[in-house]
């Protein structure tokens, strides 16, 4: 079994795009009569803290201490949902500043920095070169999103030792929609990556191909999914543990993340551990 408690002293700090999930619940009642549009009824309005800060929420129980460093910007996401069966029918982005001072930050002091790169702004081409250069061990995430299309690729960060992309960020990344996925992984030229691929499960790269399974297929709402993956793996991959177990923990985390709606709650180590026990059951 897993020791949870390896990464119990690590100090980390995260790095990335602050985002504020708005959904707004509707009841949809038929197409508008005089218009090609979806009639709905308001339900209700929630508020969710996305992007660093859910991504580092996801430590909180693993770690003795977790930090984070946002932008000058929020990103505010807002989607309609049909508050029966949570599918989202209809998105809005709005980058708003925040005003907000950024204070000076000592990433070499960090037992690990991890970055979840959204692409709105605030991985700047100055602040990857100081993680890149000065974080002692550096996980990243790069994302792709209706947002940023095609142009917040992996391949701006010089140095990380662990990247965790989905398939299509990596296949963005090489410009290649047709290799197969080991193919790609080797062109992407870091020595340890983790590709997610959904209910397919995922792929590890450390010197050798790993797989492993999907650890669910009852999903929720997939938002943030991928982060919670990134998240909890990063402390355990700066403590040497293996691909299997990387692959292990993400899944479950993932699988944990994707029942929950939005950003409401996050990974905690007791459901972790919980997760991790059941899918050794089911070996």
């Amino acid at each position: 079994m897993i020791d949870l408690d390896k990464v119990k002293d690590f100090k980390v700090l995260f790095i990335g795009d602050r985002i504020v999930d708005e959904y707004i619940y509707v009841r949809v009642i038929g197409k508008a009569v005089k218009e090609a549009a979806l009639s709905s009824v308001f339900v209700k309005r929630e508020y969710f803290y996305g992007g660093v800060w859910a991504a580092k929420n996801h430590l909180l129980s693993f770690c003795k201490q977790v930090d984070y460093l946002g932008g000058e910007n929020d990103m505010v996401n807002t989607r309609l949902i049909d508050e029966v069966y949570l599918r989202k029918l209809f998105v809005t982005h709005q980058l708003r500043p925040t005003n907000e001072r950024i204070n000076p930050v000592d990433i070499p002091s960090y037992d690990l920095v991890v970055v979840t790169d959204f692409g709105h702004g605030t991985m700047t081409k100055e602040l990857i070169e100081r993680v890149c250069k000065e974080a002692r061990y550096l996980c990243v995430n790069a994302q792709t999103n209706a947002v940023n299309y095609g142009f917040n690729m992996i391949t701006k960060y010089p140095r990380a030792d662990l990247v965790v992309l989905d398939e299509l960020e990596a296949r963005l990344a090489t410009h290649d929609d047709k290799s197969p996925l080991e193919d790609v992984i080797l062109e992407l030229g870091f020595k340890k990556i983790i590709v997610t691929r959904g209910t397919k499960g995922a792929i590890g790269f450390d010197g050798a191909f790993e797989r492993a399974p999907a650890m669910t297929d009852n999903v929720i709402d997939t938002m943030g999914a991928g982060d919670a993956f990134l998240s909890v793996v990063s402390p355990f991959a700066a403590a040497g543990f293996s691909m299997k177990d990387l692959l292990r923990i993400g899944n479950a985390a993932g699988a944990i993340k994707v029942r929950i709606v939005g950003h409401s709650g996050s990974v905690t180590k007791p459901v972790l551990f919980d997760t991790l026990v059941r899918s050794y059951r089911n070996e």
